[in-house]
């Protein structure tokens, strides 16, 4: 998906170029804008563009001949991943009742100074005081809840977590704050369950805990989001 602000004019005057201001310019729909658009097509598939749907709310083109062009971001998914860092023309070859079939291909790389590069995140965690770290990842760290000192429920918050009815809190770097809690069960396993909801689920283990814990905690977010 692109923001309209992304969107940069097609100024590029190459072998393309004469069929887009002819589709661009046609007052009607007949064949010989139909055989124009099956030339346009045979010329994007030569130079290596590749076709796609797309509707026009993410691609800002909605018209047949439509055109502009896009710097890919380096961590770029989906259709276009194959042209990170490049910029490119993208083309609408059809039209419908809501999606479009688009055809991109790179017109050269993108400007340093226009390069997007996804920032690695800094996650930070919250005072843990006197429990013992017996998980850390680079996200994620689980305490054995030894000590007396208060794990806030989120950050500047009075209410704290339990301590007399866990072992063990996972806390997350994105959020500084906790989002599960385990306690020991026989043959050592765990019973944990997201803060704040009283579902219980078992692990085998920290690591089997706190990944299912963490993607539990991502889909019951997006879940409160939308």
């Amino acid at each position: 998906m692109f923001d309209p602000s992304d969107k940069i004019k097609d100024n590029i005057k190459d072998d393309v170029w004469p069929y887009l201001i002819h589709l661009n310019s046609r007052k009607n729909w007949n064949s010989e804008s139909k055989e124009i658009l099956c030339q346009l097509e045979k010329l994007l598939k030569k130079k290596k563009y590749v076709s796609f749907v797309g509707h026009p709310s993410r691609y800002h083109l909605t018209r047949v001949g439509d055109s502009c062009l896009y710097d890919i971001p380096t961590y770029r998914k989906g259709a276009l991943a194959g042209f990170r860092g490049q910029r490119i023309r993208v083309v609408c070859m059809s039209s419908g009742r809501y999606d479009r079939l688009l055809m991109a291909g790179a017109v050269g790389e993108t400007p340093k100074n226009k390069l997007k590069i996804k920032e690695r995140p800094v996650f930070v965690f919250p005072e843990i005081g006197d429990h013992e770290v017996v998980y850390l990842g680079r996200r994620y760290m689980v305490i054995q809840a030894k000590g007396e000192f208060p794990i806030n429920l989120y950050q500047n918050s009075d209410e704290v977590i339990d301590l007399d009815y866990c072992d063990m809190i996972m806390l997350d770097g994105k959020e500084c704050g906790p989002i599960a809690t385990f306690k020991h069960e026989s043959g050592n396993k765990l019973i944990g369950k997201l803060v704040g909801l009283k579902f219980l689920e078992t692990f085998l283990d920290i690591r089997d805990a706190v990944k299912k814990m963490a993607k539990k905690n991502e889909q019951f977010r997006s879940h409160i989001l939308n």
